[in-house]
């Protein structure tokens, strides 16, 4: 080796370490995140909690200003207390100028006076203060779109598609302001609308994330991708995945998925927000346990009312987590070796590109690898329909059973994917009677298995649409 390349293969591995020293410690900032398993994440925005046309405002609408100080904190906070939060993700605002705090830097650049934009009550200071009594971390929520709503803000931040450098400069230092204020009691951020598409890059993500850290460096950071097909990372700049999902669905591997700690946020209500519950108890418990075996953490929206208190229904789920966890046990694989139990499911289109609803809403896709023979899995609104299940890692599949509920489709096909994308066909049945099947074949590397009803498409035919009492896969 000449004198040139030892001193390159020499940089290269003092680079390399300080990579994997910076990982560390990113890493073991989030250490606190991993132990908390689960948190509560609540938007408070002016076009909710103060506009009497939503449930949220309990029927009341004043000024920005006077809606952030009728917000009761010690209410918030006895109710995070009763859901057992390991954490709160408190929004600071979104699309529009009104934020939940004073912010000298955001009146300076668009001259909206004090009040008017930023309330002047510190409603993050006082939420630390009541949070932190009860032992419980406070985190909030951002964005990396800021204002764009607001016509006079927009144009004062030179808001454009895509944000100039100089947007996201200005945005930054608001939220800059903010972290320096209040230091070590802000324990990470979320940010929202950081999209690619719209124009950030690792420049501007590194922008922003560097502002949030200013006053505090080990706070942990998410910067919002948009909803993905599963659970990813992002960005270097951040120390956790955004993990922005419309169901909770996806479940990790392992804690970390390429240095980043993995986290999932989902609602519980029918939407972002919005009261009621789409999960039961035991659904909850068992989700956010499965994640928590493997190192995930799970982040749960539900609403929140103008004065601080919980939907109540969702309250009772959240109350019943702690208490679960502590007493849950996995269960082993029935029958023995099946792959797909307890795995997640999905009910999908027969071309798998759109989900579809549970049909009389008591047949839910799990109900197809819970165990159970006398419980089935079935699709409402499309009676051709996949049963999709993620194995979550790829394995060399050689043999599938599928026992039918009451429905069963006369021609129905076995497909099995390593990526999601490419399908392979491993069985292909017709004239079937509803019996049981069952198939071997050369072992396929695959993670993805769907059962694909074909037919009854049309009238005059056997069965009926198809239900799926219980999918086993084996290596």
């Amino acid at each position: 080796m000449n004198w040139f390349a030892m001193v390159a293969f020499g940089l290269t591995c003092l680079l390399m370490a300080e990579l994997a020293g910076a990982d560390e410690a990113r890493q073991a900032n989030t250490d606190w995140f991993c132990k908390a398993r689960y948190g509560v994440f609540v938007h408070y925005l002016a076009g909710l909690q103060n506009n009497a046309n939503q449930v949220h405002s309990l029927g009341r609408e004043t000024s920005w200003d006077d809606c952030v100080r009728e917000f009761d904190t010690e209410r918030f906070a006895d109710a995070m207390a009763q859901a057992g939060a390991g954490y709160v993700i408190f929004t600071v605002m979104q699309v529009s100028r009104f934020m939940i705090a004073p912010n000298a830097t955001f009146d300076e650049i668009t001259g909206y006076k004090p009040g008017e934009a930023c309330a002047t009550r510190d409603l993050i200071e006082d939420l630390y203060a009541s949070l932190n009594r009860r032992g419980i971390p406070l985190m909030l929520y951002y964005t990396g779109d800021g204002p764009r709503g607001d016509e006079k803000a927009a144009a004062a931040f030179g808001w454009a598609w895509p944000p100039p450098r100089e947007f996201v400069e200005k945005w930054a230092a608001v939220g800059r302001e903010y972290s320096l204020r209040y230091g070590g009691k802000v324990a990470g951020w979320w940010v929202d609308g950081c999209y690619s598409w719209i124009g950030y890059d690792d420049e501007r993500l590194g922008m922003m994330a560097e502002a949030l850290r200013a006053g505090n460096p080990q706070a942990i950071i998410a910067l919002n991708p948009g909803v993905q097909d599963r659970v990813r990372p992002y960005t270097r700049h951040e120390d956790y995945t955004a993990g922005e999902q419309n169901a909770f669905f996806d479940r990790p591997l392992s804690r970390f998925v390429d240095g980043e700690q993995w986290h999932i946020l989902s609602y519980l209500g029918t939407g972002w927000g919005q009261p009621g519950v789409r999960y039961g108890k035991q659904d909850m418990i068992e989700y956010v346990a499965e994640v928590n075996r493997f190192g995930g953490v799970v982040s749960i929206d539900v609403l929140l009312y103008r004065d601080g208190s919980l939907d109540r229904s969702q309250l009772e789920i959240l109350k019943a987590l702690r208490p679960g966890l502590a007493s849950y046990k996995p269960r082993p694989p029935i029958p023995p070796g099946n792959l797909a139990f307890n795995k997640p499911a999905r009910l999908l289109s027969l071309d798998g590109s759109h989900e579809l609803e549970v049909n009389s809403g008591v047949h839910f896709a799990r109900y197809g690898v819970d165990g159970r023979p006398e419980t089935f899995a079935l699709a409402g609104g499309e009676w051709p329909w996949s049963f999709h299940v993620d194995l979550l890692a790829v394995h060399r599949i050689r043999r599938i059973r599928v026992s039918f509920g009451p429905g069963y489709a006369t021609h129905f096909q076995v497909r099995l994917s390593e990526d999601g994308e490419t399908w392979q066909t491993v069985a292909n049945v017709d004239n079937h009677g509803g019996q049981p099947y069952e198939c071997e074949f050369d072992p396929v590397p695959a993670r993805f298995v769907r059962v694909c009803a074909l037919k009854p498409d049309g009238p005059d035919q056997p069965g009926g649409q198809m239900s799926v009492a219980e999918l086993e896969v084996y290596e």
